[in-house]
């Protein structure tokens, strides 16, 4: 076998004599692919109007997006503790030093170090290194300053520090790929399997780099402040394809990953290439026809952002990869593509040939689905297939696995296409902190998107309505602070005081107030404000630790820290205070206490009467008790200790309240049912007694069935028994804005004007219910019921 006709020629479906060894007949230092034999081009094949580029913040890539819940409740929770990416056991194995590598991607230079001037000498000896660690492809290019994101991850304006690259490329391997359907269980692992590759690379490139004396920063899948597919059509080391914003290469085709290493260091430049790919792409649709999303158009190039490409629908296909309940991840349009080629040998006649006869490109497309590139080889599978829950368990996958075999005969019509897209004008503010996306302005961003013809004349003519352009609006819903102070009240709860960090004044606040507090990107966290509210120069929250919640408490326990940096919104009531009530009952269960604090500040401060009672199970539980003994109105507070036999008598309390007297609560549910049934069995009137749910109580065994919501104007939009009100909304276009999706913190609250609903939150008052609805829980009362909304 290995030396018979199939390994000469490569025709066995592996490596061939000819392509065993890549660098049997080659310059070590060129690389293993004959790039020199490539067309060279002053321009890339794509169009780029860089006078005109917009430079979006790093916010905007969709996994960031759906990170912070942009995109929906399903996405988010599917992204939790990067549970899309580690959910495949191979990829878990390799994503944590992913991470770690975080710390080598920059750092010091060695300021001592010779200058070197010689840009020619530099790129070749760039290109040698690269090559001797192990990189596919390597190109050389300038790194303009609109190939930077406006913004980092945390929000902070990028004054881009390099303007020179490397882009590197890394082949993500054939084999395996041949094996895979592209969105099975390896999918994910090959990804990662290169990311990984690069950033040991990349770190060792750029570490190199500043010890020479040169400022150096390696751009990886987990911390880059670049955007890499222009780059790497400067470097020459590919041409954008129908897939979207993906590079490819004509000799690895689609399936490879990126990265970049910016430096200062004086080099010499490659060209872009013309291999041809334009004219293949516009005749070829298999990546579009393929795609399990759907989001590949099968229509023309348009103008996005600046650059003239074949733009996809960033949002179907990151919902795809991140909820793929048949494996994990995606890569099934580099599977099929025809330009996914196996050796140097094997498929030379379909490269020189796609490359050199343009009008051969639709033959050759359709030749490529007749001899079936692109099925499953079983033969080439060499994994199992494992995944694991949420708990950490790995066990054979819970859904049956994609194997998706070709679909030659689907037909598929750019007319009949519904895609979105979101170019700067739609980007997302660049804080870490949530920004729902609008799908249907997105769609009719798609439908505006124009060809490169009729930019370069709206450009010419002095027109500037077409131009993507990214602003930064004046008024931020995001507040950038620093915590001043961590103080411990006992083992699981601490006081956090948060300030500017410039000292200015915060924006006002009433009692009852809170804050969305930003703990990691899928853990939004709202937290009572308990200070005096007339106290402008900081907010005081405490959280409670819960080792057995969801997490984010937990998590804000171990990294909250004096010093750090941290987001949240401006402060919102849900909970507000009725002021001239003749007296006000204030009942704290527990951390339920925290809203109770300040209620009781604003009162003493407008001489209001008032009574606050806390009530714990221990003294140790009894956190706040120092805090409550020392306020300005201490003589108003009664504590009650379950285990000193001092609980409580609510029914006495409510009995002995003056006529007119409101009651407030907050706590677990058990203990606010308690005091509401005590205030109602007292006879305190419903529109006078307020609760504040900290965490969902049990709801009951609810069954979903599908509705129809009707908006003010008259539009109907239809939701599924498997959807909620907001989400048939978001997915319809319509901006709702969501936060806890349980029904306890009343974002989403909707104006009422008719319908039946079975009302599922456990925020709105029997009052409020006849005007007003929650739309992450509540439903029709009834199937088919028609809900109007005052939207």
């Amino acid at each position: 076998m290995l030396k018979g006709p199939h390994w000469q020629l490569g025709t066995h479906g592996g490596v061939s004599a000819r392509d065993v060894d890549p660098y049997a007949r080659r310059d070590y230092a060129a690389g293993p692919h004959p790039f020199e034999t490539l067309k060279r081009v002053d321009e890339p094949t794509t169009y780029i109007d860089a006078a005109n580029v917009p430079r979006v913040p790093k916010r905007g890539d969709l996994f960031a997006r759906g990170q912070f819940g942009d995109m929906g409740p399903k996405v988010q929770n599917a992204m939790k503790g990067g549970h899309h990416v580690v959910k495949s056991a191979p990829s878990a194995a390799q994503r944590r030093l992913l991470g770690a590598l975080i710390l080598l991607q920059d750092g010091p230079v060695n300021d001592a170090a010779p200058a070197m001037t010689n840009a020619a000498r530099n790129a070749a000896n760039l290109k040698a290194a690269s090559y001797f660690l192990g990189a596919d492809a390597a190109g050389l290019s300038a790194c303009p300053d609109w190939t930077w994101y406006s913004h980092d991850a945390t929000g902070t304006p990028i004054t881009p520090p390099h303007d020179q690259a490397l882009s590197l490329i890394i082949d993500q391997g054939f084999d395996t790929m041949e094996g895979s359907s592209g969105d099975d269980w390896i999918a994910v692992s090959q990804s990662m399997r290169a990311y990984l590759r690069f950033s040991m690379l990349g770190g060792v490139l750029a570490q190199h780099l500043r010890n020479l004396g040169h400022a150096a920063k390696a751009h990886t899948v987990m911390d880059g402040d670049v955007l890499q597919p222009p780059l790497l059509l400067l470097a020459g080391l590919g041409e954008v394809s129908r897939i979207g914003e993906v590079i490819l290469n004509p000799f690895l085709g689609p399936r490879l990953k990126s990265g970049v290493v910016t430096t200062t260091l004086p080099i010499s430049h490659d060209k872009p290439i013309d291999f041809g790919l334009q004219r293949f792409c516009e005749a070829c649709n298999k990546c579009a026809r393929e795609c399990p999303s759907g989001a590949i158009t099968a229509g023309p190039k348009r103008m996005f952002n600046g650059y003239e490409i074949w733009k996809s629908d960033s949002q179907k296909c990151a919902t795809y990869r991140i909820t793929n309940q048949g494996g994990a991840m995606c890569g099934r349009c580099m599977k099929t593509c025809p330009w996914n080629l196996e050796g140097l040998f094997a498929e030379a006649p379909f490269r020189w040939a796609a490359s050199n006869m343009p009008a051969a490109a639709p033959l050759l497309a359709k030749l490529d689905d007749k001899v079936g590139k692109g099925r499953l080889n079983p033969v080439k599978k060499w994994w199992w297939d494992i995944e694991r829950d949420p708990s950490g368990r790995f066990d054979t996958p819970a859904q049956p696995v994609n194997a998706r075999d070709l679909q030659p005969d689907l037909a598929l019509k750019f007319e009949d296409q519904t895609l979105a897209v979101y170019p700067a004008p739609l980007a997302p503010h660049p804080w870490p902190y949530p920004d729902p996306m609008n799908r249907e302005a997105g769609i009719a961003a798609h439908a505006a998107l124009l060809s490169a013809d009729e930019h370069r004349r709206k450009t010419a003519a002095g027109e500037t309505d077409h131009l993507h352009l990214y602003k930064v609006g004046s008024d931020t819903p995001v507040l950038d602070l620093r915590i001043t102070e961590v103080t411990r009240l006992n083992a699981t709860t601490a006081f956090y005081d948060i300030a500017h960090p410039e000292g200015h004044d915060l924006p006002a606040w009433s009692a009852g107030a809170h804050l969305d507090l930003v703990v990691a990107p899928e853990f939004l966290r709202p937290y009572s404000l308990l200070s005096d509210p007339t106290d402008r120069k900081r907010y005081r929250i405490a959280v409670l630790r819960e080792d057995g919640g969801r997490g984010g408490s937990a998590l804000l326990h171990r990294v909250f820290t004096k010093g750090r940096r941290i987001f949240v919104g401006k402060p919102v009531n849900h909970f507000e205070l009725v002021e001239d009530a003749p007296h006000s009952l204030l009942m704290g269960g527990g951390i339920g206490i925290t809203p109770m604090i300040a209620f009781a500040h604003r009162l003493h401060a407008i001489g209001r009467p008032f009574d606050l009672h806390y009530s714990a199970s221990t003294r140790e539980a009894a956190a706040f008790a120092d805090e409550l003994s020392q306020a300005p109105w201490a003589d108003r507070v009664h504590l009650h200790i379950s285990s000193e036999d001092t609980r409580a008598d609510l029914p006495a309390i409510m009995d002995r309240a003056a006529p007119g007297t409101h009651v407030y609560t907050c706590g677990a549910d058990a203990y606010m049912q308690a005091v509401m049934t005590a205030a109602e069995a007292a006879g305190i009137p419903e529109d006078a007694r307020h609760l504040e749910y900290f965490s969902t109580p049990e709801a009951p065994d609810y069954v979903n069935h599908p509705f129809t919501l009707k908006l003010a104007s008259g539009r109907e939009i239809a939701v599924s028994a498997e959807e909620t009100a907001a989400d048939a909304l978001i997915k319809a276009g319509v901006p709702v804005d969501l936060k806890c999706s349980d029904g306890i913190c009343g974002v989403c609250k909707c104006g009422l004007r008719g319908g039946e609903v079975e009302h599922r939150d456990f925020v709105l008052s029997a009052k409020q219910r006849n005007s007003a609805i929650i739309l992450c829980q509540s439903r029709a009362a009834q199937p088919g019921g028609v809900l109007e909304l005052d939207l």
